[in-house]
């Protein structure tokens, strides 16, 4: 019996102990990140700019800089949640604004963010990559999982670098 009880704890102590492939613990960081798509002096500018918070939410904001103008004109914008293990990035996004498709019109100019609608008609959609800060965390590299699937060509743009702004 004692040989049974023996044999029994070193096997709980042998399963208890063992590493986890998770134990890396995520990271939330705060902070104004911009992607530049595109020549500021060429006309028109496109930029992304992502909002990261400690609570693990995020915005990406879509802009463009006209051809007359020198303000930026907000396009559409993503909200979600992010987590960061070790390099894996998670993005889960809960909603995703851009004009009304069907009072849309090219001469409006810029559209109020009030005004933009909610069109992610599929619930939350979750985005994985890698992210890669640089060595002083004023910028990082960012790569989405490419997926040959109708609709996805905008993640597949390979590794594309963020520089903080705020």
């Amino acid at each position: 019996m004692k040989k049974k009880i023996l044999l029994l704890s070193l096997l709980a102590i042998a399963f208890f102990s063992c590493d986890k492939e998770n134990d890396t613990p995520a990271l939330f960081f705060e902070g104004t990140y911009q992607l530049s798509r595109s020549d500021e002096a060429e006309r028109p500018y496109f930029f992304k700019v992502m909002t990261f918070s400690m609570a693990g939410e995020v915005l990406i904001e879509n802009f463009v800089l006209g051809v007359d103008s020198d303000e930026p004109c907000l396009q559409s914008y993503d909200e979600g949640t992010y987590r960061l293990v070790g390099e894996a990035f998670k993005l889960t996004l809960s909603s995703s604004f851009g004009p009304d498709p069907a009072a849309f019109e090219i001469t409006q100019g810029c559209v109020p963010k009030e005004s933009l609608v909610n069109t992610l008609n599929t619930g939350n959609m979750e985005r994985n990559g890698r992210l890669i800060f640089g060595d002083s965390k004023e910028s990082f590299s960012l790569a989405y999982e490419c997926k040959d699937m109708l609709n996805t060509n905008s993640i597949c743009l390979g590794p594309q670098t963020y520089e903080k702004i705020n």
